[in-house]
């Protein structure tokens, strides 16, 4: 009996590994490890009330707007908010299936007007009441909203772009 169940345990521990369920394996690739790293690299500004929402989940999060993820591969949703000063702002990291599946996601959302930020294979950022970024790396998609539109909040859209950029494994 006891054989049965360490050769069982055997044959399905690669599965776990694969998909994260070990600690061992697959956690560093996760959305909400990109957004725990990136913290880690912000010492000034406080990363609060991360979660994470994965296959049907994300309607929890957005409802109707989670088909546009869906169609390009959606697996995982890793979100923040973060406060630096006096500014606020929320922090999605999106896993998607492939690499081509957050550039297509990007390329959806970009509309080439857009500013460049410090992050990323493809970025853009726009100034309007609030600030937004989006940048894609590998299977990431990243989307973050900034409030308001001074000084200090083009500060940290680019420090909070450039830390989650690296923090995506490689």
């Amino acid at each position: 009996m006891r054989w049965r169940s360490t050769r069982r345990w055997l044959a399905l521990a690669p599965l776990a590994v694969l998909g994260g369920c070990l600690p061992f394996g697959g956690d560093g690739a996760s959305p909400s490890a990109v957004l725990r790293r990136a913290a880690a690299r912000l010492s000034e500004v406080a990363v609060t009330k991360q979660m994470s929402f994965a296959g049907a989940r994300l309607y929890d999060y957005m409802n109707g707007a989670a088909e546009a993820y869906y169609a390009k591969g959606f697996r995982t949703l890793g979100v923040a908010d973060a406060r630096w000063r006096t500014t606020d702002a929320t922090l999605e990291v999106y896993r998607l299936e492939t690499p081509a599946h957050a550039k297509a996601l990007f390329d959806e959302f970009n509309d080439g007007k857009g500013k460049e930020l410090p992050a990323g294979l493809g970025s853009a950022s726009w100034h309007a009441r609030e600030l937004e970024g989006i940048f894609h790396r590998g299977p990431y998609f990243c989307r973050l909203i900034i409030v308001g539109n001074d000084n200090e909040a083009k500060q940290l859209l680019d420090a909070l772009a450039a830390a989650i950029d690296q923090s995506i494994p490689e």
